[in-house]
């Protein structure tokens, strides 16, 4: 994982000059131990069936029975939640097991999302801050026509730091602010339509609905029955996910109500890429309920133990949508299969690769062949929102919605052989005065009757299906290139139910020899979250299961910053002595944050660029101390000065440059004394391994001084102070 810097890019940061020479530090109290967040859940009631079959689990059981539930071991009751939050659909599933191994049957799949809903097993992953006719925020699919709603939000959770991502970004919101036009300003009445709200807020408010959703399902059954069993929550991510996106998701979840508030009995919360759920969930459903046994094994005999090995050749290619910040993509990883028994166990067997190629693009694609058809003019009247400007990834109004989903009846439907596609244009309801007369072109659109026809519908998917088939195709070559081949491809995810796609794709992989495999059209749609729910009861039998949790206290250091009125208080201004800069004074700066995504298969790392002044009289040897944030809220102080208290020193560094040579640092002159200074750049480095947290000082690549923090809590201060 790439550490990330918690600096301002365009701030320079000082360790402080009362640090110079080595000054006396007092020796740091007993620090607090480096927790994980105690994991326990909602006290959500059950369904009338599943509480009663929970009752009937647990009645009787002795106490020892009831440590082994709570211990998660084969034969305990739990109930495993699985969330698959997607760009454009959610879904949610669960099922209550006693037993290490899946059942399918068992496995229930949410489809009752509330009052005027679809109530599919799928539900649109939109909200909107438009009210409704009775003061309620919308999500889903219960949307007014005129509401304003956020779309693609999961989207920006990904943002790379590249500068193409940051000018998209800008781009959609000077698009929903109109770029910044007077005229627009004055008619919003100060209520612009594109939110200020940061996209981990708005998941949340969107999540807290979800959630909901699922406390409704349970709301038959006592909830003191949801309150005596464990339960874990996995959570599906993309492939190559970055730890930002992957913090957010985290964060939104916790909040919106999957926590130990609501289910005190929380063991686990489980991370699995969206493509490994798929596969799990589609070979099982393959083999038990289609008897398809695709997967061959064969056996022999090693060390004197009977052991299952895989054909070495049997890799999988999974194609899923997934979320990148510029829209949908479509994502594409080999597997080889190391274990059947007694769970499918896969190993990622080539390097991920992905497109911009989603199904969302062929509504991208519509839209502006529409755009271009009809003119501006005419296509301003059904969206005004973006007319004549590029048009925003996150914010659609009403007529665009009823239009895309008009399109989208006949997209899920079309192959080769569909006929010509007609449907109504939207137009505003109510009408305006005077009425407008429906749009009529010849030949295209016949007072308001849109035509497309099968060559113009397949120029629309053409360009996402032949992005698809080149992933897959990349794929098999990286396969190919480590002397395997690829028997099987599964294809999952909501564009993987096209006809057409499956047609063309079909062509490509006959001439390959090799299967297109996937499930039913309805399980395709929720295998990923099923799937998820299959991992999460049999957690147990895999070797490397990923658990999310979240750090419960901050770490940082107190240092100098350069000078800005806008942002530090001026009683903090001062003049570095040493440099005559004007710095503000003992800043706080925070490395790990309370709440902070910490990863069981990777170790929690962050940096932070700091520059040691010094002269040739002050030396180079001083100390920088480690304070702790311990208290339980996420408001860490920016100031030293008047927070101080507060804070507890778990660690101290002291640092000696004294053998680097005067050559090696960068040189400048006071301007008011004249007197000549060297600058070092340095780096502070702290990485968190679960109770162990190390701290580096490091100057090109070389560490000059290194602490370790190890079980923090049963260590006194002297002990503390002895090893720093």
């Amino acid at each position: 994982m790439s550490p990330s810097s918690t600096s301002d890019s365009k701030e320079e940061s000082y360790l402080n000059d009362d640090l110079l020479g080595g000054g006396d530090v007092p020796p740091p109290p007993r620090p607090k131990a480096v927790d994980v967040a105690d994991y326990s859940l909602p006290k959500a009631a059950g369904v009338k069936d599943l509480g009663a079959f929970i009752s009937a689990q647990t009645n009787g059981q002795s106490k020892s029975q009831t440590t082994a539930q709570t211990s998660g071991q084969k034969g305990s009751v739990r109930l495993v939640i699985g969330i698959d939050y997607g760009t454009t659909f959610t879904g949610l599933a669960y099922a209550v097991s006693r037993s290490n191994v899946a059942k399918l049957e068992d496995i229930q799949t949410i489809s009752s999302w509330g009052a005027n809903m679809t109530n599919h097993f799928k539900i649109p992953s939109v909200f909107s801050y438009s009210l409704s006719e009775d003061g309620q925020l919308q999500w889903g699919a219960n949307i007014n026509p005129n509401a304003v709603t956020m779309v693609n939000t999961k989207l920006e959770l990904d943002v790379q730091d590249n500068k193409i991502e940051e000018l998209e970004l800008l781009l959609q919101v000077l698009d929903g602010t109109r770029n910044l036009k007077f005229e627009h300003v004055r008619n919003s009445k100060g209520d612009p339509d594109y939110t200020w709200r940061d996209p981990e807020v708005i998941i949340t408010d969107y999540l807290t609905e979800v959630f909901k959703a699922l406390q409704r399902t349970f709301q038959d059954s006592g909830s003191h029955v949801m309150g005596h069993i464990p339960v874990d929550i996995v959570i599906t991510v993309p492939v190559d996910w970055s730890y930002r996106a992957k913090n957010s998701t985290l964060q939104a979840i916790r909040k919106s109500g999957f926590n130990e508030e609501n289910f005190p009995k929380l063991s686990d919360i489980i991370m699995i890429t969206e493509p490994e759920a798929a596969a799990i969930f589609t070979a099982r459903h393959l083999k038990e309920e289609k008897q398809e046994e695709f997967l061959k094994a064969r056996t022999r005999l090693l060390c004197a133990l009977r052991r299952w090995r895989w054909n070495s050749c049997t890799c999988i290619i999974l194609t899923a949508e997934s979320q990148s910040s510029d829209r949908m993509k479509q994502d594409a990883v080999a597997y080889r299969v190391k274990q059947l028994e007694p769970t499918l166990e896969l190993e990622k067997f080539s390097n991920a690769t992905s497109a911009k190629v989603g199904s969302s693009y062929i509504d991208a694609n519509f839209k502006r062949w529409l755009r271009e058809t009809i003119g501006n003019d005419k296509y301003g009247t059904i969206d005004p929102n973006i007319a004549g400007e590029q048009a925003t990834n996150t914010m659609e109004g009403g007529l665009v919605r009823r239009l895309v989903k008009s399109f989208d009846q006949y997209k899920k439907t079309f192959s080769n052989t569909s006929p010509d596609v007609r449907f109504e244009l939207p137009q505003p309801d109510p009408l305006p005065e005077p009425t407008p007369k429906p749009i009529h072109i010849p030949g295209r659109v016949d007072n308001g009757l849109l035509t497309i026809t099968n060559e113009e519908m397949k120029g629309l998917f053409d360009p996402c299906v032949d992005g698809v088939i080149d992933l897959i195709l990349g794929q098999i070559h990286q396969v190919s290139k480590q002397n395997h081949r690829v028997k099987n491809v599964f294809l999952v995810g909501g564009f993987g139910e096209s006809p057409y796609l499956q047609e063309e794709l079909k062509i490509s992989l006959d001439k390959r020899y090799i299967l297109m495999r996937r499930p039913d059209q309805r399980k395709a749609w929720t295998a990923v979250v099923q799937g998820a729910v299959m991992y999460g009861i049999e957690k147990s039998n895999y070797k490397n299961v990923v658990t999310m949790a979240t750090c419960s206290t901050s770490y940082g250091i107190k240092i100098n910053q350069t000078m800005r009125v806008y942002k530090y208080d001026k009683t903090d201004v001062t003049r570095n002595p040493v440099t005559n800069h004007v710095v503000a004074q003992h800043q706080m700066i925070w490395l790990i944050r309370r709440g902070d995504l910490l990863l069981s298969d990777v170790h929690k790392e962050t940096e932070e660029k700091v520059v040691y002044h010094f002269t040739t009289e002050s030396g180079r040897k001083f100390q920088l101390p480690i304070y702790e944030y311990p208290n339980d809220d996420e408001m860490e102080p920016k100031r030293f000065q008047d927070a101080q208290h507060e804070l507890e020193t778990v660690a101290v560094l002291n640092i000696d440059l004294s053998t680097v040579p005067l050559s090696n640092f960068d040189q400048g002159n006071n301007p008011q004394t004249g007197v000549p200074y060297f600058s070092a750049p340095l780096v502070l480095k702290m990485k968190l391994f679960g109770r162990r947290l190390v701290v580096q000082i490091l100057m090109d690549d070389e560490v000059f001084c290194e602490t370790t923090i190890e079980d923090l809590e049963s260590q006194t201060s002297n002990e503390r102070a002895n090893n720093n």
